[in-house]
Formats: structure tokens, C-alpha cells, sequence
């Protein structure tokens, strides 16, 4: 996969509004999970889910950042 190929995937990815609901909805059940949580075990696995979610996020942002255009060194 090009990276350009990768950006326009990433793109459509953040602008489509199921992936941020379903996202959204992930985060939000796992930091509720966090807070209510019994015991540490169940604590830190919600705290993972949140850290996977944000990473993914983060990831199709950096495709979309990788693609930005370079300028040349100054010579």
C-alpha cells in the first residue's frame, strides 16, 4: 500500500461518523469501566482498551500528517 493509498484510507476512516460513533462509544464504556471497576485487573484491562482506541485514532491522523508535503532543504 502506497502511502498515499494509506491517507486516503485514514481519511475516510476519521470522516466517517460510524467509525467515531463506534469509537466514541468504545472509549467511553472503558473509562466507565475504569472508574467503576472492582478490582485492578478489571482497571487496567479498561485501561488498555482506552490506550488501543486512542492509538488507532492516533494512527490514521499521523497517515494523514505523513502526507503532508515535504519542502526541500535549503541550499
Amino acid at each position: 500500500m502506497t502511502p498515499q493509498e494509506r491517507a486516503a484510507l485514514a481519511e475516510s476512516l476519521l470522516a466517517n461518523p460510524l467509525f467515531a460513533e463506534l469509537f466514541a462509544g468504545i472509549e467511553r464504556d472503558a473509562v466507565e469501566a475504569m472508574i467503576y471497576a472492582t478490582d485492578d485487573d478489571t482497571r487496567a484491562s479498561a485501561a488498555m482498551r482506552v490506550q488501543a482506541v486512542r492509538a488507532v485514532q492516533a494512527d490514521c491522523t499521523n497517515a494523514l500528517r505523513d502526507m503532508t508535503p515535504r519542502r526541500a532543504a535549503p541550499v
